[in-house]
């Protein structure tokens, strides 16, 4: 049998769970496993401007694989319990295990506890896409020359990652929902106590979120803010908020989403994304724009900028296989340095299961 729950801090919650499932008057079925996961394969043709000595080649591949075991049970008196974890199944990562979690699912909203990102990732809107999940995968194949990634750099994922945390997400009214966490530190793998002089500590986040229902399709709106404090002598503390929107009115779906970050060391950075997508049967088509302002220096006039965009379509084979086909242009320009221009084109096949 594959466990559930591994060893951490989880501490009252733990205790809570056991009296629950031992209770005989709290009966439930024994927590019973499910498996599923997500295969992401791409390969890419692109032209990128190059460094002196640098030879880039103009073809390469990407390979996104989880597996994800998860199950839940029911108590007799409403309460559902469940548990998930998910691995990495890449060879880079060597197996590793991504997220683990535990909820705890009343009527009065939802406790989460584990290694996963806060409530403001779940709840937020990403720009609309059609051949994969997010702008990630272009940053991922163009080569990086400025001072800041865009690995999930929309939400409150880009300060936590997977770190430990305990969060309440409250029941759904009037189509409103709050969520907070509280992050010990954002390092992850970081267990028990720990030296505030060391690693930063103290993160939490708090969201809101609404959706609504118009003729013919549904509107959605969320913000958030976050903020964590430094270590001790230390300026890696971050606060930041972000909002983000989405319509979908028949096939069309428009949405956008902004992020503003001024973390303790003045690298100041604002994101903004926006989409828009069209779907019909299995076809779908969609282009995005996305722009990115970061300061490599500490309250610098100049920034270094990225701006991209992108055209995508796709097309579902059957349920849960997608291919798609993206055409990007890339420019990125290091603040006081020249200017790279990517272009190049992505194939995907994207399966989940």
């Amino acid at each position: 049998m594959v466990p559930l729950f591994r060893r951490g801090p989880i501490g009252p919650l733990s205790l809570v769970l056991a009296l629950l499932l031992a209770n005989p008057s709290l009966g439930a079925e024994q927590i019973k496993i499910s498996l599923g996961g997500k295969m992401e394969q791409y390969f890419f043709l692109m032209d990128a401007d190059e460094l002196p000595g640098e030879s880039l080649n103009s073809s390469g591949a990407l390979s996104d694989v989880e597996v994800y075991f998860s199950g839940k049970t029911v108590l007799d008196n409403g309460i559902e319990i469940s548990a998930k974890i998910e691995m990495e199944a890449e060879n880079k990562n060597s197996g590793e295990v991504d997220e683990q979690f535990i909820d705890v699912k009343t009527a009065f909203g939802r406790l989460r506890v584990g290694e996963t990102e806060g409530f403001n990732h779940n709840f937020s809107y990403e720009t609309p896409f059609v051949a994969y999940e997010d702008d990630e995968i272009v940053g991922r194949v163009v080569p990086k020359r400025t001072s800041i990634g865009v690995k999930e750099i929309m939400t409150f994922e880009r300060f936590t990652g997977d770190a430990f945390q305990i969060g309440y997400e409250t029941p759904t009214i009037g189509g409103f929902t709050v969520g907070a966490n509280y992050f010990p530190t954002t390092t992850q793998g970081e267990d028990g106590f720990f030296d505030t002089s060391t690693i930063d500590n103290n993160a939490w986040e708090v969201s809101g979120a609404w959706e609504g229902r118009v003729r013919g399709g549904k509107i959605g709106l969320v913000g958030g803010y976050f903020d964590s404090q430094s270590r001790a002598g230390g300026n890696d503390g971050e606060t930041a908020w972000n909002v983000s929107a989405q319509a979908e009115i028949g096939g069309f779906t428009v949405g956008g989403s902004f992020i503003r970050s001024t973390p303790d060391d003045d690298l100041n950075s604002s994101t903004l994304g926006i989409a828009t997508t069209y779907e019909i049967g299995p076809w779908g088509v969609g282009a995005s724009y996305f722009r990115v302002r970061a300061a490599a220096m500490p309250n610098a006039i100049v920034k270094d900028k990225i701006d991209q965009g992108k055209l995508e379509a796709s097309y579902i084979l059957v349920r849960g296989v997608k291919l798609g086909m993206t055409g990007f242009w890339v420019g990125q320009e290091p603040a006081g340095g020249p200017e790279f221009n990517d272009m190049g084109l992505i194939s995907s096949a994207v399966l989940r299961f």
